[in-house]
């Protein structure tokens, strides 16, 4: 190994930090520590001339660590590490630090300590450069090629988008027909026109026009070079890594050959077996062979094995002309590789039933709106009239009512948001073609909160739609006249109301599609509280998971109207486009490594990881080890606070590297206070350090800053090496519990502080000089005010009795 010589080159920010620092006392100090073979200063180092004067440095083989004092070190780091590694230098041997925000701001009214606090500094990161090993850049291949689940608007409109941007695409519907709920709600709100249409694909699909929209079936989609489409198709397995995921498809039979089909309707004519017709709301039936209308894709009937009676009939094979049936066809699997993988399943109406008050599934006339919406449907069960379903009579009056499953903590605690556009939509449209109907809405809060929406509310008003501020307690139906009446309590009039009606519509909440959680299981991704899809970041990231290569869309995540799902739709093909396009993953190795040696098969890891990096391998029969995957690994060090035998190391953040950065940080004072070490998350732990120097917020000189990667990585034994290395005091400062950027990074620092608290009191050490602090960037003056309490509270305390002290 090349003797280390380190380069420090200090920045006085424009002589500005040079009236608070003594710039002269710290040139001098830092020439004198071990292994400084090159001290430089000037008014910046991250461009110009002070830049080339480091790259020089390495260049002449003057120096081959850096560590540079900047007044910018977020956006100068950027620019120094490529320029160091344009010069030769490994880019993981540069330390920068930020002696004006952490420094010379926060403690400009104490010059002469802060000037102390500043050689602490400059030693801690010149100890830690000496520790720092080179290391690699890595790269992944990725396939062009992506898996879509759901064959709803979300999942086709993400479909077309990859497809026409040239990728492979495999869209999988686990129904024998693409188009989910949409085909089921006929009309969309805000436009009212047709459910069932999506962006016109750019591609060059020959007759087909590059209008704003287009019906699905006249859309030209399925022709799309590269797109390939699987009905009646679910996943079952899920194998590999992001940019290379082995998919299991178990395609069901359909019976019908796809490429003989005609569309004749021959075989629906024949066919004997009638059934009533769920897609139509139980209020038509179909045959065991059949086919939804309108039609999406693909025009092809499909054989329900549930009722079909095969070859003891077979009557439909007898009259189809191109000899499509096929009566003997098994189920297949699919094998498909894929880069990435979007998954795009939607939502579904709460089961009503479960409300027994409502007897939805007692009384024919209690529907929901997704039946509701059949009948207002010409092309429905009953071409467009209202009626009642017990008696098929017109419908004259109907009473709609909310919230039902939803904002109720007994079923579903969120408001669904899309529930009172639907019901604003069917009751204005039923108003509009049956101007006599009376119409109520009880509601607990109208919710229109989209462009345009508050119309739909005004507009109802206008045409005469009664709304009753109140939730239904119960619906029951009066035996003589056979009408419903629903009880609700009208909170504005104070007044207990009895509504008869005809027909009731209930408003379900919306719920995750079927089979979410096993889904979610298969491809390791989360759920959240609510069951649907949990995002990476609901704020920032909303379409992409913790999974790289793995994208969410459309109502998988939660209930959205159409403009919404569209939006989502072509977001979560942006982000999966722009992990496909160079067809690698690039990383940087600043991953875990195991000590196989020291390795014990505890099984800690693997379970921590909040990113599934860490499998078991055996070595012998009865011996397993920890292996990495530096692909999945993010470096947050969660596993290495975990490791119970210290088998596990960050690459760039190493025990050793910690240790030597504590004990530097510790072993200057310069102050009458007691030190205190606040170690910091490199995230929001260190933004609200960074946050509250911006803004010259005041805290003591005596509070160390050190940088982790992640608060998780801290073990019990690093609390009492800082108290021994000189610390009074410890702050452990992370991201918020909720909102880790490693996920489960500050809510194991904060377990691991609890257990240290309860060590320390066993051995007569205060626990009050070890605490848990959870900050964002916003929050300095959260960090200031900590530091100050905290300095406070260690000098009542007095100095540390056992461990020795300042």
């Amino acid at each position: 190994m090349d003797q280390v010589k380190v380069g420090v080159f200090l920045s006085d920010c424009g002589k500005q930090l040079s009236e608070i620092l003594d710039f002269n006392a710290l040139t001098d100090y830092v020439k004198k520590v071990s292994g400084v073979v090159l001290v430089g200063r000037s008014s910046e180092f991250w461009r110009g001339k002070g830049l080339q004067f480091i790259v020089d440095a390495i260049k002449d083989g003057k120096i081959n660590r850096v560590v540079v004092a900047e007044s910018l070190p977020k956006l100068s780091e950027v620019n120094i590490v490529q320029a160091v590694e344009n010069a030769g230098l490994n880019p993981y041997l540069v330390e920068v630090i930020d002696l004006k925000d952490h420094c010379a701001w926060p403690h400009r009214k104490t010059p002469s300590e802060a000037t102390e606090k500043a050689k602490a500094m400059l030693l801690a990161a010149i100890e830690r450069a000496k520790l720092l090993e080179p290391l690699e850049k890595l790269e992944f291949s990725v396939l062009k090629s992506a898996l879509v689940i759901g064959g709803g608007i979300a999942g086709m409109q993400t479909a077309v988008d990859l497809a026409d941007l040239g990728f492979e695409v495999h869209l999988v519907e686990k129904t024998p027909f693409l188009g989910g709920l949409a085909t089921r709600a006929s009309r969309f709100f805000p436009t009212d026109d047709c459910a069932i249409c999506i962006e016109s694909p750019v591609s060059d699909v020959k007759t087909i026009t590059h209008t704003s929209r287009k019906c699905i079936y006249r859309s030209g989609f399925s022709e799309i070079p590269n797109m390939n489409i699987l009905t009646n198709s679910k996943v079952v397995a899920v194998e590999g890594v992001p940019g290379n995921y082995k998919v299991t498809i178990e395609k069901k039979p359909r019976y019908v050959n796809e490429l003989k089909c005609v569309r004749c309707d021959l075989c629906t004519a024949i066919c004997p077996v009638k059934v009533p017709d769920e897609y139509n709301a139980k209020l038509k039936t179909r045959k065991a062979i059949y086919m939804n209308i309108p039609n999406v894709h693909p025009p092809v009937y499909v054989i329900d094995e549930s009722v079909c009676k095969f070859h003891d009939c077979a009557k439909c094979v007898e009259v189809c002309p191109t000899d499509a049936i096929e009566l003997d066809q098994k189920s297949e699997q699919i094998t498909l590789n894929v880069g990435s993988i979007i998954v795009a399943t939607g939502f579904r109406e709460f089961d009503s039933s479960i409300i027994k008050e409502y007897h939805y599934d007692d009384y024919p006339d209690v529907m929901t709106n997704l039946e509701l919406a059949r009948m207002i449907d010409g092309f429905g069960p009953t071409g467009g009239v209202i009626i009642r379903p017990s008696d098929r009579k017109p419908a004259e009056k109907i009473v709609f009512v909310q919230c039902v499953g939803s904002r109720d903590r007994r079923y579903n605690p969120y408001c669904s948001s899309i529930c009172c556009m639907i019901s604003l939509k069917h009751a204005t449209l039923i108003k509009s073609a049956y101007p006599d109907t009376d119409i109520s809405i009880c509601y607990i809060d109208i919710r229109t909160t989209g462009r345009e929406h508050e119309d739909y509310y005004e507009r109802a008003r206008e045409m005469g739609i009664k709304f009753i501020k109140g939730r239904p307690t119960e619906i029951s139906r009066d035996t003589e006249t056979d009408r419903l009446i629903v009880d609700v309590e009208d909170a504005l009039l104070r007044k207990i109301l009895e509504l008869d009606a005809d027909l009731v519509v209930l408003a379900p909440a919306m719920v995750p599609a079927e089979d979410t959680k096993e889904l979610a299981e298969i491809l390791g991704l989360e759920l959240g509280e609510d069951g649907f899809f949990k995002e990476y970041n609901a704020k920032l990231r909303p379409t992409e998971t913790k999974l790289r290569g793995i994208y969410l869309c459309g109502g998988a995540t939660f209930p959205k109207d159409a403009p919404t799902t569209s939006l989502h739709a072509h977001s979560a093909a942006i982000k999966a486009v722009k992990f496909l396009t160079t067809g690698k993953i690039v990383k940087d190795q600043r991953t875990a490594v195991i000590n196989e040696e020291y390795c014990g098969d505890c099984e800690f890891c693997p379970v921590t990881c909040p990113y599934g990096a860490i499998s078991l391998e055996p070595t012998t029969e009865e011996h397993f080890v920890a292996k990495i995957s530096d692909l999945l690994c993010e470096g947050c060090g969660v596993c290495v606070g975990t490791c119970p035998l210290n088998a596990i190391e960050l690459r760039h953040s190493r025990p050793k590297q910690m240790l030597a950065q504590m004990k530097a940080l510790m072993s200057i004072n310069g102050t009458s206070k007691p030190l205190v070490l606040a170690i910091c998350c490199s995230e929001c732990g260190h933004t609200a350090v960074d946050s509250s120097g911006m803004a010259m917020m005041q805290y003591p000189a005596n509070v160390r800053v050190m940088k982790v990667p992640c608060t998780g990585i801290l073990q019990v034994h690093q609390f009492l090496e800082a108290f021994k290395a000189g610390a009074q005091g410890v702050m452990v400062v992370g991201c918020k519990s909720d909102g880790c950027h490693y996920e489960v990074g500050s809510q194991k620092a904060e377990n691991k502080v609890e257990l240290t608290r309860i060590l320390m009191k066993e051995y007569g050490i205060e626990p009050e000089r070890l605490e848990m602090f959870n900050m964002v960037f916003i929050e300095g003056d959260k960090f200031a005010a900590a530091a100050q309490t905290m300095t406070e509270r260690l000098e009542k305390l007095g100095p540390l009795p056992t461990m020795g002290g300042s």
